[in-house]
């Protein structure tokens, strides 16, 4: 999964403001059809929240790591393309759960930060 997110780490995706954009315009065109394309659009908001939530103090490792699966996610054209049916979410739904994973301890210690639970992370 590493191999993925390198892709998305250099200077050109590391604006927060055209990652915003991107990400709003993703959420409107991938339909929830399927349970994991849900799980994935939770999860992927759940990323972009404690990434721009101004009162958290994330590692540099998890901003990097959340900001390239966003932008995975975000890709059209990644390794399976986005419009194939049924199966074309599935390798953004496995980074974005790999991030997720990877940075969990960061992700509890967010919600034992802010003490609230947002229920759609958006």
């Amino acid at each position: 999964m590493e191999k993925h997110l390198e892709r998305f780490k250099g200077e050109e995706y590391k604006d927060i403001n055209k990652l915003r954009q991107a990400f709003k315009k993703k959420l409107s065109e991938v339909p929830p059809t399927m349970e994991y394309v849900r799980n994935l659009i939770l999860d992927a908001k759940l990323l972009f929240r404690i990434l721009t939530d101004p009162n958290f103090e994330l590692s540099q490792e998890a901003r990097e790591d959340f900001m390239a699966a966003l932008w995975y996610f975000i890709e059209k054209k990644d390794r399976i393309p986005d419009w194939l049916p049924i199966i074309g979410y599935w390798d953004d739904y496995k980074v974005i759960r790999y991030v997720k994973e990877k940075h969990k301890e960061e992700i509890d210690k967010y919600f034992q930060e802010t003490k609230f639970f947002i229920a759609n992370y958006f």
